[in-house]
């Protein structure tokens, strides 16, 4: 078994989880501690890859290629000043301030590498979270999920089987009917991206006309998007339902059978895919690892996001209970969340080692932004005008804004200059090539 330990004097700093929050907490602390010799900065995921949460809508349509916008770790982590260490996390020991790791096997079983343990002397763990439901009857069995790339990838290519096959009875009155249950920003997003991929699939010559596609967003609340403004609620809806997008709201799901949802009030939706996209929670191997974890199974952490169990371990993003400041309101499990406690940490770390005074973690709400296609978007940016007021944006100009956000994640984690290089790179392929992966 390799035990991994950093030389005699430094100090090393091991990242468990390299999603958005984690993979740039990586890099920050790889240029300005890894670089200069003040760390050892180590990376542990069980993917050689990394692509943006938010975005794994467009990779279940095939409007985001992952061969092609996915970050390698262990080039990555070469440019960037950290280690990588591919492999999934299974233990912790505490007092030996170690991690126990995996073994990794290649698609035919080979084993690639070997049970190994790493040392640190500072521990932060950021593995995001797995799909919740609720314990609602069939859900692992007949739903399929969008929370990892493998999923999505699963996703879209059941999406192109069953458009084929569709599009190749010549029934004309034969649909593709899909069931998405959840209508946060994942369902919204998802829904409106499968319209727009099958009109373009229609458009370079699949058989399957848009007329023929039955999307159904069912959604326990009220209104969909519940997290969002009641205005931005509206405008979404709208939009949804110009697409012959059913918008099934006050329906609560009660099972999940193989080719229909049955919701409590007696209704059967008839389905040929269904995907849940209802709710998240931790990672139930969290709750093995000895630290004091909610009932949603997240780590519960300090003002500074150190553990309350342990002041050498760290958690944030989806995986930790954090508050606002001291004694704040908890903080939601989002995108932002994690890419601010990740800039926040890196300098805390660094104001450590500088033996400088530490202050609480705050979160500055930058609002929220859902995708409706390729086109369209709507959102509120709380950044533009205070966290007392919201700018409501919606149409192409809100569609430019969330596309920027991706933009600015790429920039997070490889600087400015490369970021606008990619771009440059993305807009020459979309010239070249189709803007869907049709296979």
């Amino acid at each position: 078994m390799k035990n991994s330990t950093a030389p005699q004097g430094v100090h090393q700093i091991v990242i468990v989880g390299g999603g958005a929050g984690g993979l740039e907490l990586a890099a920050r602390l790889g240029h300005n501690l890894g670089r200069t010799g003040q760390a050892r900065v180590i990376l542990v995921d069980g993917s050689p890859t990394h692509i943006w949460k938010p975005l794994l809508h467009e990779v279940a349509t095939g409007a985001l290629n992952t061969g092609e916008d996915e970050v390698n770790y262990f080039a990555h982590a070469h440019r960037h000043g950290y280690e990588f260490e591919f492999g999934f996390m299974n233990g912790l020991d505490r007092e030996a301030r170690t991690i126990s790791m995996d073994a990794v096997y290649d698609e035919d079983g080979t084993e690639l590498c070997g049970p190994r343990t790493i040392h640190y002397d500072t521990l932060v763990l950021a593995v995001g979270a797995v799909c919740n439901d609720f314990g609602t009857p069939g859900v692992q069995e007949n739903a399929m999920q969008l929370n990892t790339p493998v999923e999505a990838d699963r996703l879209r290519k059941r999406l192109l089987a069953q458009s084929f096959i569709v599009g190749t009875t010549n029934d004309p009155l034969r649909e593709l009917r899909i069931s998405i249950i959840g209508a946060g920003p994942t369902g919204v997003e998802l829904a409106a991206e499968i319209h727009h991929a099958i009109t373009e699939a229609h458009n370079y010559g699949s058989r399957l006309s848009p007329d023929q596609l039955r999307i159904s967003i069912i959604e326990a609340a009220p209104r969909i998007l519940s997290g969002a403004p009641e205005s931005l609620s509206v405008y979404a809806t709208e939009e949804l339902k110009a697409r012959n997008i059913a918008v099934l709201t006050s329906s609560k799901v009660q099972e999940v059978q193989p080719t229909q949802v049955v919701l409590a009030d007696g209704r059967n939706i008839e389905s040929d895919i269904i995907v849940w996209a209802a709710g998240v929670k931790a990672a139930p191997w969290l709750s093995t690892l000895g630290l004091q974890t909610n009932r949603n199974g997240q780590i519960e952490v300090t003002s500074v996001l150190q553990t309350v169990t342990d002041k050498h371990i760290f958690a944030m993003g989806d995986c930790a209970f954090s508050t606002d400041g001291e004694g704040g309101p908890p903080l939601p499990a989002t995108a932002q969340v994690a890419h601010q406690q990740a800039r926040w940490l890196a300098q805390m770390l660094e104001n450590y080692f500088a033996g400088r005074e530490v202050a609480s973690f705050r979160f500055k709400p930058q609002g929220i932004m859902v995708s409706l296609g390729k086109h369209t978007a709507v959102g509120s940016l709380a950044a533009v005008v205070g966290p007392k007021r919201d700018y409501y944006v919606e149409g192409m100009s809100a569609k430019l804004i969330y596309s920027s956000l991706y933009r600015m994640h790429q920039a997070a984690l490889h600087g400015w200059v490369m970021a606008g290089l990619l771009y440059v790179g993305d807009k020459l392929r979309r010239i070249a090539q189709p803007p869907l992966k049709l296979h």
